[in-house]
């Protein structure tokens, strides 16, 4: 197909010539980028199919049920569920179909058909369900709670744990040591008396520090 120009001269102008236009008409002939689509529960998919004829063909999709879908010339048929697109270009003809929010029934083969005065063809695509993305939640580490700190031990290593102290290491501590430790006037802790107060065991301290002071001159 195309412009074909003839020219003819004999060496005395002018020159002669004649554009020619050839048209070469044919049946439709189709191609399919992918016979195979996969789509999963929800998705958009838009299925392909592209032909060449002359004079131009009429073209059309059928669902695996024999429903037809008609897609028309530079404009889109639009419906709730499928759009059918077709453009023009020259002997070109892309047609796609559009199906909106795929489900279960929408699964199977679909047909793009073309047909002209000289004949018609058409193409299968098959559409299969494919597994949906799956959506990852990032969780935090989990937390582990350390244990008892252990002391390790000179001798031989070894790893003892930290214990609190005993009830005879804390009445060590209180004894208040031997008689003669103690400061003069102390009383020692056998003769405290538990019920006595403060006071009382201060008032009794200063009557035996006068006693002990008013013995020698009484004895004089």
């Amino acid at each position: 197909m195309g412009a074909y120009l003839c020219i003819a001269s004999n060496g005395v102008p002018p020159s002669v010539s004649k554009r020619v236009l050839l048209r070469v008409q044919f049946p439709p002939m189709l191609s399919i980028p992918n016979q195979l689509e996969g789509a999963y529960i929800g998705q958009d998919v838009t299925l392909e199919c592209h032909t060449e004829a002359y004079p131009n063909s009429i073209n059309y999709w059928t669902t695996e049920h024999g429903d037809m879908i008609v897609s028309g010339n530079y404009h889109s048929i639009t419906g709730d569920k499928y759009e059918a697109v077709s453009t023009d270009n020259g002997y070109n003809k892309y047609m796609m179909l559009k199906i909106r929010n795929v489900g279960p029934k929408d699964f199977g083969s679909y047909k793009c058909v073309a047909q002209n005065s000289l004949g018609g063809t058409d193409g299968d695509i098959k559409l299969d369900e494919i597994p949906a993305p799956s959506t990852t939640s990032t969780m935090p580490p989990p937390y582990y709670q350390p244990t008892s700190t252990m002391k390790k031990n000179g001798r031989n290593g070894n790893k003892k744990p930290r214990l609190p102290p005993s009830d005879y290491d804390v009445e060590e501590l209180r004894n208040p040591g031997p008689a003669s430790m103690r400061p003069p006037g102390d009383l020692p802790a056998d003769a405290q008396s538990p019920g006595m107060s403060h006071r009382a065991q201060l008032v009794l301290l200063l009557s035996l520090s006068l006693l002990s002071l008013l013995l020698p001159a009484i004895r004089r």
